[in-house]
Parts: C-alpha cells; structure tokens; sequence
C-alpha cells in the first residue's frame, strides 16, 4: 500500500508541475515605457520561449513528425512561348516506386504524372454501348493522390439544388462555410445498358463534388429522362468544385490538377468552357482560373445550375483542389527539386494573365522587397498576423537607405486581398525579396523568379512545408523565421498564435540574407 500511495503522489506532483510550467509560459509584456527602443505594446500575453530553446530546422526529430503534416481536413502570343505539349516519360521500372526516390518526384509530382495518369485510364459504360451512350474515362493514380473522370452525354439536374453552408459575406466565414451544393439523389443522368455502381464495378465518380455524398451504394447516374425540361448544352466543359474558396492555395492546387487533366486528354483551353459547380464567393483568383482554363467563353457559375437541366455533351471533372501536386508530402521529408511540369504551370498561368516578360523584372535596376501582409479583410478575423508589421517595415527603410549602392532599395506592404490576380502576380516577379507570415496567400511565391529570396515567419510551434516546397520546385530561396514573440489574442492553439518581432532579432536573422541579394542585384546590373 505504501508503494501504491508514493507512485500516487509522484503522478499528482508531476501533473502540478506540468500545469505550472504551462501556466508560467505565458505572461504580459508591459506596455510602460522602457529603454530599449524595441519596447511597443503588444495586443495580448505573448508566449515567451528563449531563443537557445528553439530548434530552427527540426528535421528527422521524431516528437515533431505527427505536426509537420498538412491538416487538409479539419498557347499564347508574346516572346517568351512555352511549349503546352506535355513531355511523354518512359514508364519506371516498378511502380509504385520506393517514397522518396527519384522516380517518385517524377511520376507522382512530375511530367510523368500526365503518362501514369493516361495509363491508369478505365473506360466504363461501354458494354453495350448504344448508339448514344454514356461511356466515360476514370482516371487514377493513387500514389499520387489523383483521381479524375472524362465524361461524354451526361446530365445534371440540380435545380432548386441546396447550398451545403452558405455565408452572406466573408466576416461569417468559418471552417463549417461550405459553397458545394448538397448531394442529391438522381441528379445525374447518362445512357448506359449497366447499373453505374460500386456492385457493378464502377468508380464513384461525383466523389468530392457534392457536399453530404454520394455513398458507396448510390450509382454514379440514373437512365436519362423524357423529358428535362429547359436544357443547357456545354461541349468540353471542365468542372471545377471550390470547398475553401476564400483560399488561393487551395484553389491554384485544384487550377493546376485541371491544366495537368486538360494536358492528359488533350484539350487546349481556348476550347474548353470553364463550369463552377457551386456558390462560392468571388475572390481575386477566379481571373486566373478562367484565363487558364476556359478563356474564350463566359464562366458558367452554380446558379445556371439551380435554374436549368445542364447537359454536358462532354465533360471533365478534375481532381478535387486538396489532392494532387501541391498537395502530396507537405511535410518534411520533401526530396524532390526542379519540377518541369509545376514550371511550365507557373509560366502558363503568367502568361495567361499578360504577365511577362515571367522570368524578368519590370525594371532590371529596381532593387524591391515585398510584405505579404495579413491582416482581417471583409470584416473576417484572421490568425497569424504580424503584429508589428508596419514599425519592422519602417526600421528596415532607415536601416537600408543606402545599402544599394543603384538607388534605394524599396520596401512595400501589400494586402494581395485587396488587388487583382494580374497584380499580384507582376508584384511578386518583380520583388527581389518576399515575406510574410505563413498563410495561404504565400502561395504567390508561386510567381516569384529563380533565386527569388522567400522569407516564411511561423508562430514557434507551427510546422509547415508546402511553400518550401514550392521553391524547392520552382528555385526561389526559402527561409523560415520562428524566433520573436507568439502572442495569443482569440486562440489557445500554438499553430494559430500573432508575432511580434523584436528589430534586434530580425535584423540578425535578415540581414546577412538581405545584403546577399543586394550584393548579387548589384553585380548583375554593374555588368549589364
């Protein structure tokens, strides 16, 4: 009994000290004035961690595995021509191929994707097939995380169709905000001599596109009708399905699934009409979407859906926007570099919105650091925000008057919310420098030129790899910064917390990366 009690006892003491520790890794900075002249007052109780504590590049430490994870759930006329005609890959040895090897960067994330895709290709509703039939094309690569579908003679009548979580403007935004219609019972319709199934061998291919459903059981169209009542004819239409909509890296993973589909079958967007099957609201990337994927028709959004049957003479239903490329191995164990497929990408999109030259300034001498800044927009609150933003952005100017010896190096803050697509694109080929805390519309370092220096800030705790990725893809120089002070305002949760950055810390961190850039701008323009 004696023993039991002690092993009792230490159990109460070990869970008081871990309280207290929690407890004491909190506190308020004072907001009374001090001597150090990075004293400002910070909105809410920082978390205080001492900057020897802090591992910087946690790589291969185990306890951080289970949190580097993304949580997903919970053609045209210039002088620069890029060539739209897919690069055809020898098929691997073996497939799948070992995580992590060469061939896995190639075939899951690569132009190789496009042939594992055309391979894996199934036809169904074929046996049979009347002289009007509905035969369509699944496509899947399960290494991969793709699955895609090529329809012919289908239809969709979804009127009077319910919104899943519908908002009024984005300050009602949440994660319950979904713009996806309801998954609704014989909504679609197709010509087939077979049950479309899971009994019957078939794929579910509405999977995604539809809030709620579809279930296994239920099958993937009904026998065409008599009748349909008023009916809208799309040929080679591409259907796109937006769940975060007010998320540009979420929705440029689902632009780029489609280009690589639209590749895979071998349709040019100046042919194809661009279908959004939802209610989303409008955001500054639906201007790249329908200049990639559909620019010569008029975009046919959700609510010609919830007034008019919709026959699709031909259809293709792309990936859903949180699988493919851009989402496979967001984490830390990324092996793959100079993805050909992602860059030819970027140079369409760029293209696609008359931004060029894309792999050159506006002006070759101008020396410009660019803040992605995150800040509440349309009355919604967001996370992470840099404190302070504006007083760094003011230091670095007095700081680095001089430090370019062609004129003075510009620092801008921008709210890409608040510009067109075409602008933020043109902003960032032009910045030498581009940084900003870790949120989705760092997804712009898309755009960014090679060798680009890309600077992610994260609350401490926080551990995401998708935009290094991307420069590990693309060539843009990343660097995170963790150091600084999390501050908790509406959140408890360490991923989600504000920074403030005292300019002491900053500038060790920047400026030997800064005078780098400046040094290398200098000897290109001095010998131009």
């Amino acid at each position: 009994m004696w023993l039991w009690g002690g092993l009792v006892s230490a159990m109460v003491l070990v869970s008081f000290l871990n309280v207290f520790e929690t407890l004491t890794s909190f506190q308020f900075v004072s907001t009374s004035s001090g001597s150090s002249s990075d004293s400002v007052q910070v909105k809410g109780p920082i978390e205080s961690t001492k900057d020897e504590d802090l591992q910087m590049f946690p790589v291969g430490v185990r306890h951080f595995q289970h949190a580097i994870h993304h949580q997903v759930r919970d053609e045209f006329e210039d002088d620069e021509q890029v060539d739209e005609t897919g690069e055809r890959m020898a098929s691997p040895v073996r497939w799948p191929s070992t995580k992590g090897s060469k061939s896995e960067c190639l075939y899951a994330r690569d132009y190789g994707l496009i042939e594992r895709l055309d391979n894996s290709s199934r036809t169904f509703c074929s046996a049979g097939a009347r002289a009007n039939g509905s035969t369509y094309t699944f496509f899947h690569v399960p290494e991969a995380g793709v699955r895609a579908t090529k329809l012919q003679n289908f239809g969709l009548d979804l009127r009077g169709a319910e919104i899943a979580q519908d908002i009024d403007n984005l300050a009602d935004n949440g994660g319950g905000h979904d713009p996806r219609f309801r998954y609704r019972k014989s909504s679609a319709f197709c010509s087939c001599v077979e049950r479309q199934d899971r009994e019957h061998g078939a794929p579910s291919i509405w999977k995604d596109y539809f809030a709620g459903g579809p279930s296994d059981q239920d099958p993937n169209c009904d026998t065409f009708q008599d009748s349909v009542g008023d009916k809208l004819t799309l040929t080679r239409a591409v259907v796109m399905v937006r769940k975060d909509d007010h998320n540009p890296f979420f929705q440029i993973s689902a632009m780029l699934n489609a280009w690589v589909m639209m590749k895979t079958i071998g349709w040019d967007r100046n042919t194809t009409q661009l279908v959004t099957l939802d209610r989303a609201l409008p955001s500054p990337v639906d201007d790249l979407r329908h200049a990639l994927l559909g620019p010569e028709r008029p975009v046919i959004d959700g609510e010609v859906f919830q007034d008019r049957v919709v026959h699709f003479e031909s259809a293709l239903l792309p990936p859903y926007e949180v699988t493919g490329p851009l989402m496979s191995h967001l984490d830390d164990n990324q092996p793959c570099h100079a993805n050909a497929m992602i860059a030819d990408f970027r140079d369409a999109a760029l293209k696609s919105m008359a931004v060029t030259p894309h792999n050159a300034k506006s002006d070759p001498q101008r020396c410009l650091v660019t803040i992605i800044s995150r800040r509440p927009y349309g009355g919604r609150r967001i996370q992470r925000v840099w404190q302070n933003e504006d007083e760094i952005v003011g230091r670095m100017r007095a700081e680095y008057r001089d430090a370019y010896r062609f004129g003075e190096c510009e620092f801008q803050s921008l709210e890409f919310t608040n510009m067109t697509m075409h602008d933020q694109m043109r902003a960032m080929v032009d910045s030498d420098v581009v940084i900003g805390m870790h949120g989705a519309g760092m997804v712009n370092v898309m755009w960014t030129r090679p060798e680009t220096l890309v600077i992610e800030i994260f609350p401490r705790r926080r551990y995401r790899w998708g935009y290094r990725n991307l420069c590990q893809y693309l060539g843009c120089k990343w660097h995170e910064f963790r150091s600084g002070r999390d501050v908790r305002v509406h959140t408890f949760d360490p991923n989600d917390m504000d920074k403030f950055i005292p300019f002491i810390q900053w500038r060790s961190f920047f400026d030997p990366l800064f005078r780098d850039v400046v040094d290398r701008l200098e000897e290109k323009v001095g010998g131009s």
